[in-house]
């Protein structure tokens, strides 16, 4: 579940399926920032997980076996305030298994006939966000330690979509805080990343965190976020959370920025030139 923009990018939008014209740029920065993420599922040893956990992953993945990434299609509307009109979306993802890193493409709407495509990024501790309008004139660029620690966030709070991650991904730990809450944390470039999952029913309900970086003009700021996840169903053979909405916590009131639903998933290997095909 995305964790930026308070940054105005001019709308997020569209990319069910692959974009006729690629852009080399954003291409090579995907492949860049998912080429080590890319391991063999055997390789990696078993973290140590809560029972809860544990449970709730053996079930989401059906005792299949582990691929090096999924990939998932998503739709839905996202605003970077709460004066602008929410605005449609669709984007592609690809999520490792093995350790910490994705790609989230998207196509947006900046006004009628105008375009930015968007690339949100995760691999090697190091994280990025680009948009493009056009796909070649940029419009925003984040990158550094604490862009890097909030895109480790966000792929800490969407392992309910990687579900196998939980069991290959030595890089994560957990901690057990009651019978329906457990946290996940990783080491990041600023310091550790940490997110709380709350269960309900045997399923991820909600997801938070206490510092999720939040950029407010050009700066980056600490901000409690909250995620809610919904109507788990079998896609594909695994059981993920097919609807989910995305909140900053404020002092004046939750912000709700994101909301979305996945529309197709895949847990077929990906070699990363498949990623140049997107953008």
């Amino acid at each position: 579940m995305l964790g930026h923009p308070s940054r105005r990018v001019p709308a997020v939008v569209r990319v069910a399926r692959p974009p006729e014209t690629p852009t080399p740029a954003l291409a090579r920065a995907a492949a860049h920032h998912l080429r080590r993420s890319a391991r063999r599922s055997g390789e990696a040893p078993l973290p140590r997980v809560p029972a809860l956990v544990y449970c709730f992953a053996r079930r989401a993945t059906c005792e299949t076996p582990a691929p090096n990434t999924v990939r998932l299609w998503q739709r839905g509307e996202m605003r970077t305030s709460l004066r602008d009109p929410w605005r449609p979306f669709s984007a592609e993802q690809v999520i490792s298994i093995n350790e910490p890193g994705f790609v989230w493409l998207a196509r947006m709407q900046a006004a009628p006939l105008v375009y930015a495509r968007v690339l949100d990024c995760y691999a090697d501790r190091e994280g990025l966000l680009e948009a493009r309008l056009f796909g070649s004139l940029r419009l925003v660029r984040a990158t550094g330690p604490q862009a890097s620690k909030g895109e480790l966030m966000r792929y800490l709070t969407e392992l309910a979509w990687a579900p196998h991650a939980i069991l290959y991904n030595p890089q994560t730990s957990w901690r057990e805080i009651d019978a329906t809450t457990v946290e996940v944390s990783a080491e990041s470039a600023d310091g550790p990343a940490q997110v709380r999952l709350i269960f309900q029913n045997g399923d991820v309900a909600q997801v938070e965190a206490d510092d999720r970086p939040r950029t407010i003009g050009r700066n980056i700021v600490p901000t409690r976020w909250q995620g809610c996840c919904s109507d788990s169903r079998e896609m594909n053979g695994w059981r993920i959370p097919t609807r989910a909405v995305a909140s900053w916590l404020l002092e004046d009131g939750p912000f709700e920025y994101w909301r979305g639903t996945i529309t197709a998933f895949d847990t077929k290997g990906y070699d990363v030139t498949w990623i140049c095909k997107l953008t």
